[in-house]
């Protein structure tokens, strides 16, 4: 498998983010949709999927390159197997993620302050190692598919 990602020229503040997509579902994949500032002491605000369980969905975000802010919501179906949205609200003070319009979860500590690039990537991990946490690429071939991605700024 090769991995593929889309990433904007530009960078964007606060607003709201989103995607209807259907990631792959395959052990040692992550397809994902996120912003990232690409710079040592990054901010970053992801919505993951693991391609080992494609039930679930992670929300993360780092902060001057500081993380470990993870969140695992059970979405109750297989993502992988229709389009649905996502996206997240991020303001000054806050980051809440939403599935199909519905808040899910809300972020209020040591929020990124730095305007970022939208991206969106689909890639195979490590077979061992620190990332290996979404399970083990076995050479599945796959695609992650990815309908429309948006951003409306804040007022």
């Amino acid at each position: 498998m090769t991995g593929g990602e889309f990433r904007t020229c530009g960078t964007y503040g606060h607003g709201y983010y989103s995607v209807r997509m259907k990631p792959m579902k395959a052990d040692g994949v992550i397809s994902s949709f996120f912003t990232y500032t690409n710079r040592p002491h990054w901010d970053e605000i992801d919505i993951e999927f693991l391609g080992d369980d494609t039930t679930k969905v992670q929300f993360n975000y780092y902060t001057e390159g500081e993380g470990g802010h993870e969140f695992v919501y059970h979405l109750g179906y297989d993502a992988s197997e229709e389009f649905h949205s996502y996206g997240f609200e991020w303001t000054e003070n806050s980051i809440i993620w939403y599935v199909d319009g519905k808040p899910v979860h809300k972020a209020t500590a040591d929020i990124p302050t730095a305007e970022q690039q939208i991206m969106m990537n689909l890639w195979p991990i490590a077979e061992s190692g620190p990332d290996n946490w979404a399970g083990v690429y076995k050479g599945d071939l796959g695609t992650a598919y990815y309908e429309w991605a948006g951003f409306d700024p804040a007022d």
